[in-house]
């Protein structure tokens, strides 16, 4: 008998949406065959990454603005068509509010269950601070694709309850939490370069916006003259640290590396001494998060230093996993309220196995049957 198919949206680069990889592997498991389908940033690059399931990724004209939303629309509306016709798929999952709409229209015109899985607070994200304009057009747009739905997914309770409260749909939380798996043999310092008699701070990130904290922890290293830091990932405050390095005088001390493949980025993890999660509260969708980052420093068996933020803050200090940061205004003074925290980590101390505890609670096993619940009639 041939497998069940269903068509996972998603608006990024394949390669590092591990949220949408972990999804896949779900459905699989329930006796669904993803057919993942995403973009590509470049047109030389691949159509299809290794996966064990069918994939393409589209290349669109445009990679940001409004010109860049309406390729994607059409693009995933002929890719589902695809989907339908090539692999015979009766079911579509859209992840984040871009790739909605196309699938709501999907599942009403073919008669397909439909799932949606929100990574984040779209409409109060970072890119659209100050774009009134913008803003109203997304929410008009969110206010329209949710007529095609009765229930979602989120990452944490603060966003399902914004999320219920605005449009009366059932929302359930699955958090951006690791598969469980053995811990990681940590990456030899050697061949990362990074010192071996120093420790080492670690932000990871795959889109590290502005406000999401790698400025601050660069900044941090003024106050910490013993440690180094590395940022992994990508993004404007990625791309600008070792311009703000230099000019502070601690360029030496900063270790900048791209964006990894999952298992490298977890051998990495667990080389480091201490995780960091800096997010200001700039905006709803950084005051509301649960970084998934702050799993995988628990998983990697790292403490963490973390922003004072209602769900992200309050996460810490139950677990009792790391710091907090006093949040503060001036670029100065969160410098050294981060410095502080670190330090008072190191002294205070968090063993492994505590860690290891807390970690046994926090793995993606634990939340499949909510994930699986989410697919319903339109």
């Amino acid at each position: 008998m041939s497998p069940k198919r269903i068509a996972v949206l998603v608006s990024n680069d394949l390669a590092f949406d591990q949220r949408v990889r972990k999804t896949c592997n779900s459905l699989m498991e329930s006796g669904w065959e993803p057919v993942l389908v995403g973009r590509r940033w470049r047109r030389k690059d691949t159509l299809n990454i290794d996966r064990p399931y069918p994939n393409f990724r589209m290349w669109l004209p445009f990679n940001t603005g409004p010109l860049f939303y309406l390729f994607l629309q059409w693009g995933l509306m002929r890719a589902l068509r695809r989907c339908r016709d090539e692999f015979g798929c009766t079911a579509v999952w859209a992840n984040d509010l871009d790739t909605l709409g196309p699938a709501v229209r999907a599942s009403r015109r073919w008669g397909w269950l439909i799932a949606y899985d929100s990574h984040e607070w779209f409409t109060e994200a970072e890119g659209l601070k100050g774009k009134p304009v913008r803003k109203a057009a997304w929410r008009w747009w969110e206010r329209r694709a949710f007529r095609g739905i009765s229930r979602m997914l989120t990452v944490n309770g603060s966003i399902a309850e914004a999320y219920q409260s605005r449009y009366g749909v059932q929302v359930e939380v699955v958090p951006n939490v690791p598969e469980r798996a053995e811990p990681a043999l940590p990456m030899p310092r050697s061949f990362l370069g990074w010192p071996e008699d120093a420790r080492v701070l670690l932000m990871q990130g795959a889109f590290m916006d502005r406000d999401r904290g790698a400025l601050d922890a660069v900044r941090a290293l003024q106050h910490l003259p013993d440690h180094h830091l590395a940022l992994i990932g990508a993004g404007p405050e990625h791309d600008e640290a070792s311009v703000v390095a230099k000019r502070l005088g601690v360029e030496r001390r900063l270790h900048v590396h791209g964006r990894m493949p999952f298992e490298q980025l977890r051998r990495c993890t667990a080389a480091a001494d201490v995780g960091l999660s800096l997010d200001r509260p700039t905006v709803d969708n950084f005051r509301f998060s649960l970084p998934n980052k702050l799993f995988d420093y628990l998983h990697a068996g790292i403490p963490v230093v973390c922003s004072d933020l209602p769900v992200a803050g309050t996460f810490v200090r139950t677990e009792g996993i790391g710091q907090v940061v006093e949040l503060e205004q001036e670029d100065g003074s969160i410098a050294q309220s981060t410095a502080r925290a670190v330090l008072a980590l190191e002294a205070e101390g968090v063993s492994r196995a505590h860690l290891s505890q807390v970690a046994e609670r926090y793995h993606w096993g634990a939340h499949e049957s909510t994930l699986l619940a989410a697919l319903h009639r339109p």
